[in-house]
């Protein structure tokens, strides 16, 4: 029967036509593992998120599976939560059962991922994160440069005091890279750098209003706040609203990523935008060269970015000045 379905090895016609009737009054599905095992290819791609909660990964996969489809393949779905024993017991189950490559959205790049990528020979393609050194390509956006424009932002609409709610300690890019870009727009124009006015947490916006709350616990209060994901942006606005700031009047705040909420929201949130579909669909593609073994001329591949500015933003000339050290 094998020989007959992939059409392998010269049968006879009458065998043939034999074979081919029982399989269609049976309803005979070849099992897809076996056949892998045969051709060394199973057409399945193992992608890894933190979490398919967050709009913004679930947009990469609308990208990652957009390209797979095109090309025959389906994709195999984990989330791990950010959980690194989890994420590295995915990406063995992906390796046991042979897929053809691994997309992995990176959150933390520990020493374990290290020496599991360094054993492993399975195609990969990492998201989210610049990774230096290492052989397999990357797909994100400059963070430390986006961080730094939107900071600037607040800079040229008059803000002298800006907070900001970064990524946790754990993650790179929204975290240290986002932080760093901050930073250098601060020292750039020569602004005051408060410790206190910074928070690292995770992004959701029940995160986002507990920095808020931490920041605006501050004796000395900030006139901005740049949020490193848009859950933390609207977690923030939910706390100035419900402790009587207006936004922008009193407070201006800007977002990153540029969820579909941010658009809808009231106010409608200035943010970064960068665009989760090209990632994915980035990723895909470079991760289908490396199974076709087709030269892959960049390991760092950058999407673009850029500002979206919106209602949650006013420059500090144009608002009236509250006491808020009273």
């Amino acid at each position: 029967m094998s020989r007959v379905l992939n059409n392998s090895k010269h049968v006879s016609e009458e065998l043939k036509e034999r074979v081919l009737s029982v399989v269609e009054e049976t309803n005979f599905k070849p099992n897809l593992l076996a056949r892998g095992l045969v051709n060394k290819k199973t057409n399945l791609i193992g992608v890894l998120i933190p979490r398919i909660s967050n709009n913004f990964f679930s947009q990469l996969i609308e990208g990652i599976n957009e390209v797979a489809e095109n090309y025959g393949y389906n994709i195999l779905l984990s989330t791990s939560y950010n959980n690194l024993q989890k994420e590295l017991e995915y990406l063995n189950i992906f390796v046991d059962r042979q897929l053809d490559g691994i997309i992995l959205a990176v959150t933390d790049f520990s020493d374990q991922h290290k020496s599991f990528f360094e054993k492993t020979t399975i195609p990969t393609v990492f998201m989210g994160q610049q990774l230096d050194k290492g052989k397999y390509p990357y797909v994100t956006i400059d963070n430390v440069k986006a961080s730094c424009e939107a900071t600037r932002f607040l800079i040229n609409q008059k803000h002298q005091k800006i907070a900001i709610l970064a990524g946790p300690d754990f993650d790179i890019a929204t975290g240290d890279n986002r932080l760093q870009g901050y930073l250098e727009a601060l020292k750039e124009a020569n602004l005051p750098i408060n410790p206190r006015w910074q928070t690292r947490r995770y992004h959701t916006i029940e995160d986002g209003y507990q920095a808020a709350a931490q920041i605006m616990s501050q004796q000395e209060r900030p006139t901005a706040i740049f949020a490193c994901s848009d859950q933390q942006a609207l977690g923030a606005i939910n706390y100035l609203h419900e402790h009587g700031y207006d936004v922008p009047g009193d407070i201006s705040v800007v977002g990153f990523d540029d969820i579909d909420l941010a658009s809808v929201f009231k106010p409608k949130l200035t943010t970064i935008k960068q665009n989760p579909v090209d990632i994915g669909t980035t990723a895909a593609r470079l991760l289908i060269d490396q199974i076709k073994e087709r030269p892959i001329p960049f390991k760092g591949n950058y999407i673009p970015f850029r500002l979206v500015v919106r209602e949650s933003t006013k420059s500090w000339n144009d608002v009236e000045k509250p006491n808020y050290n009273q």
